[in-house]
C-alpha cells in the first residue's frame, strides 16, 4: 500500500531518474499508483547523525514543464504527505562561474513569464513580474552551512564528486573540453543560497542573447534555468501545514550558445555528471541530518509520522569511566558525569541494549549509568560484574531495591574478590571483574576515567580487540586519550567526532555506537570487490528473516545463495552446501538460539570461518535473538543485534554503501 513517505523526490525526465535511482541503490522497490499513471520507487535513507531512517519517494513525471511538476506534487502531496518534498535534476547555468558539474542549491524561484505582459508594435517583448517562491528558510539555511555543520558529510560528498567525475569523464574528454574553450576548475563546487536565483519557465536557453535577457531585464539574480521547480514550490505553498521546498540542481552545461558545444564535446556526460552530484549531496545531506525537524527538539511539521526511536544494534554496551580532574570546573565534573550517566543509561534502555557496569557504589558513573538505565521504565537486563565480596553484595542488594522494577532483569556476576582489605587487592580485584564484562561487551561507552585508574587500560586492551569504542572527551582523562588515538577520518569516514566533545552528544550515543559498530564489520570485509553472491546461513526456525536477508540482497542486485536450494538430483547435501559456500564473497550468519541447535548451521559457520582464516571469504553476523554466541571461532567477530526486517534492510545498506 502506497500512503506516506517522509521525503519526496521529483524528477522530471527518465534519465534524470535513471542518475537517481542509481546513486540511491537498486533496494528502492517500484509501485505503481492505482488510480493515476505514475510509478514512484521507494525505500529508505539512513540518518547516523538523527539515528532515524527516512522513507523516500522518488516519482520520475516523465515530462517537462511547470503546469505539469504543479498537477503531480499536488497529487503526491495529498497521498503521500511528505515533510519535505525535493526537485532534483539538471539545469543550465547563467553565470560563468557555476559550472558544469557544480550543484546548485537556490535562494528562490523565479517562475520569470508568470504574469509577462507582451509589448510593442512591430517589434514586441515581454514586460515581466514573474511568480517568486522562497525555498524553505531551515533547509536553505543547513545546505549553506554544510561543509561548517557537517564538515565530515561535505567532505565526503566532495569525495564522491571526485569520484563520479573520474569515472564518467574520461582525461581525453577533459582534454576535448579544453581545446573547444571550455576551460574548468575541474573540482566540483556547491552554491547554495546567497540570494541566487532559479529562473524556472518554459524555454531552454541556448543562446547568449537570451542569457542576457533573462539577466539584464528579468532578475539580475538569476544564476540557472530550468522548467519544473517553479510548479513544484506552488504546490506545496497552498498546503496547511506546508511541506518544506528545495531544489537541488545539478549543473549541466550553460544556458547559451555553450551549450551544444559542451553537447558535442562531452557527448552528454555532463548531464548524468551533474543529476549524479546532485543526488549524491542529497543523500549525504540526509545521512548529516539536514533533513531533521526545524526545531530539532520536536517532529518535522507535516510529517506523516514521528521519528521511530533508535534501536541498539550493539546487544551489550559496557559503560566505563569517572571524573578526571582535568576539565576547567573540576568541581562540576562530578555533577556533570552524573547527570551525563543518566541521559546515557536512558539512551540505552530506549534503544534495546543491555548494559554492563560493575561499581554499585554511588561515587561510580556505572551507579547513574545504572540508575538512568532503570528509569527509562523501558525493561532490559543489567549486568552488573563486581568481585565477591560482603561490602559490594550489599551495596548490590541495595541498588537492586532502588532500582527494582519488574519489568527489569540484574544479572549479577561474581569474580574472586580481594586477598586482603588493602587498596592493592581492591584494584586487582576490581581491574578482573571489568575484564571480563569486557570480554562481554559488544561496544564500549567511556566517560572520562582517570589515566592512573583501570580506564585508560581498558581502553587499551579494548582497542587492541577491535570494539568499536564510543569515548565522549568533554570530561578529558582514559576518554579523551582513547578519543586522540584514534584516526576518526580512516576508521569512521562520513562520521564528525566533534559530537564526542559535548555533553549533547550523549543523547546520540546509541546512533554512534551502531555506526562504529557497522563501520567494524564493514573493515573486516574489506580488502576487495562489492561482492556479487552471499551465502545465508540460516536455521529452518528463522526462514523469515532468512528471506527477508535475501530480498535485501536482491534489491541491492546480489544473488543470495540459501543451502536448500543448492542440491541437485544425485547430490549428497554437505557437498552442495560446501560448493555453495565456497562460490561466495560471504557468509551471511544469522544467530539465534535455533542457530546454536542445528549440527547443519553449525558445519556452515565452521566452513565460512576456516575460509575466513584462509582470506577466502568475508562474514556477517547477525543476532536475531541477543542469545550469546557459544561458537568459539564465531566470538571474535562483530555480531551486530537484528530484532526486525526493516532492521536487517538497513544494515545491509549500510554495510554494501
Amino acid at each position: 500500500m502506497i500512503d506516506s513517505a517522509d521525503i519526496l523526490l521529483y524528477v522530471a525526465l527518465s534519465e534524470e531518474a535513471d542518475a537517481v535511482l542509481e546513486m540511491l541503490g537498486y533496494e528502492f522497490e517500484p509501485k505503481e499508483f492505482p488510480d493515476v499513471a505514475l510509478t514512484g520507487f521507494f525505500g529508505g535513507l539512513r540518518s547516523p547523525v538523527l539515528g532515524r531512517d527516512f522513507e523516500i519517494a522518488v516519482v520520475p513525471a516523465g515530462k517537462m514543464g511547470n503546469t505539469h511538476s504543479a498537477n503531480v506534487v499536488s497529487l503526491l502531496i495529498e497521498k503521500l504527505k511528505p515533510a519535505d518534498v525535493v526537485v532534483i535534476g539538471i539545469a543550465g547555468s547563467l553565470s560563468n562561474d557555476m559550472e558544469p558539474g557544480d550543484v546548485f542549491v537556490p535562494d528562490g524561484i523565479n517562475e520569470y513569464l508568470a504574469n509577462a505582459a507582451g509589448v510593442g508594435e512591430k517589434r514586441w517583448t515581454f514586460t515581466t513580474s514573474g511568480n517568486h517562491f522562497q525555498t524553505s528558510v531551515r533547509l536553505l539555511n543547513r545546505f549553506q552551512f554544510f561543509a561548517r555543520l557537517h564538515n565530515a558529510e561535505h567532505q565526503a560528498w566532495i569525495e564522491d564528486t571526485r569520484r563520479l567525475r573520474t569515472a564518467l569523464i574520461s582525461a581525453a574528454t577533459e582534454t576535448a573540453m579544453t581545446e573547444a574553450g571550455l576551460n574548468s576548475r575541474g573540482v566540483c563546487k556547491l552554491f547554495a543560497g546567497e540570494d541566487r536565483k532559479l529562473a524556472s519557465g518554459p524555454a531552454v536557453g541556448k543562446g547568449k542573447g537570451f542569457v542576457e535577457w533573462i539577466t539584464r531585464d528579468v532578475d539580475r539574480k538569476a544564476a540557472a534555468i530550468e522548467m519544473e521547480s517553479a510548479g513544484v514550490y506552488d504546490a506545496t505553498i497552498v498546503r496547511t501545514p506546508a511541506p518544506r521546498t528545495v531544489a537541488i540542481r545539478g549543473i549541466s552545461d550553460y544556458a547559451d550558445a555553450r551549450k551544444e558545444k559542451i553537447e558535442k564535446t562531452a557527448k552528454g556526460l555532463f548531464r548524468g555528471l551533474s543529476a549524479k552530484n546532485a543526488v549524491a549531496l542529497f543523500m549525504r545531506a540526509d545521512e548529516a541530518g539536514v533533513f531533521g525537524p526545524d526545531d530539532p527538539s520536536a517532529p518535522a511539521a507535516g510529517a506523516s509520522r514521528p521519528s521511530g526511536k533508535v534501536v541498539s544494534r550493539a546487544k551489550s554496551v559496557f559503560v566505563i569511566g569517572g571524573a578526571t580532574g582535568e576539565t576547567d570546573d573540576v568541581d562540576a565534573e562530578t555533577p556533570r558525569l552524573n547527570r551525563a550517566s543518566l541521559k546515557l543509561g536512558a539512551a540505552l534502555a530506549n534503544a534495546g541494549a543491555q548494559l554492563l557496569v560493575c561499581s554499585p557504589f554511588p561515587d561510580s558513573a556505572d551507579y547513574y549509568t545504572a540508575m538512568g538505565y532503570a528509569d527509562a521504565k523501558a525493561g532490559g537486563v543489567i549486568h552488573f560484574h563486581s568481585p565477591s565480596h560482603p561490602k559490594v553484595e550489599e551495596k548490590r542488594a541495595l541498588l537492586r531495591q532502588t532500582l527494582g522494577r519488574p519489568d527489569l532483569m540484574i544479572q549479577d556476576w561474581n569474580y574472586p574478590g580481594p586477598e586482603t582489605d588493602d587498596g592493592d587487592s581492591w584494584f586487582q580485584a576490581w581491574l578482573l571483574a571489568q575484564l571480563q564484562a569486557l570480554d562481554k561487551a559488544d561496544v564500549v561507552v567511556a566517560l572520562g576515567g582517570k589515566v592512573s585508574k583501570t580506564a585508560n587500560t581498558l581502553l587499551h586492551l579494548a582497542e587492541a580487540k577491535g570494539l568499536p569504542i564510543v569515548p565522549f572527551a568533554f570530561l578529558g582523562g582514559a576518554a579523551r586519550r582513547s578519543y586522540e588515538r584514534r584516526n576518526w577520518s580512516r576508521l569512521n569516514p562520513g562520521f564528525d567526532p566533534s559530537i564526542l566533545h559535548t555533553d549533547e552528544g550523549i543523547d546520540q550515543a546509541v546512533s554512534i555506537a551502531n555506526q562504529l559498530l557497522v563501520d567494524r564489520v564493514k573493515r573486516a570485509a574489506s580488502g576487495g570487490a562489492r561482492p556479487k553472491t552471499i551465502f545465508i546461513s540460516v536455521a529452518n526456525q528463522d526462514a523469515a528473516m532468512g528471506e527477508a536477508l535475501g530480498r535485501a540482497l536482491h534489491g541491492q542486485g546480489l544473488e543470495a545463495v540459501f543451502g536448500d536450494n543448492l542440491l541437485e538430483p544425485g547430490q549428497m547435501v554437505p557437498a552442495a552446501i560446501e560448493q555453495g559456500i565456497r562460490r561466495s564473497e560471504v557468509t551471511a550468519v544469522m544467530w539465534s538460539r535455533a542457530y546454536a541447535q542445528s549440527a547443519w548451521c553449525y558445519d556452515e559457520l565452521s566452513l565460512a570461518l576456516s575460509l575466513e582464516a584462509l582470506g577466502m571469504m568475508k562474514i556477517w553476523l547477525f543476532n536475531l535473538d541477543d542469545s550469546p554466541i557459544v561458537h568459539a571461532g564465531a566470538r571474535k567477530l562483530a555480531a551486530m543485534s537484528i530484532r526486525s526486517p526493516d532492521s536487517l534492510k538497513n544494515v545491509v545498506t549500510e554495510l554494501l554503501r
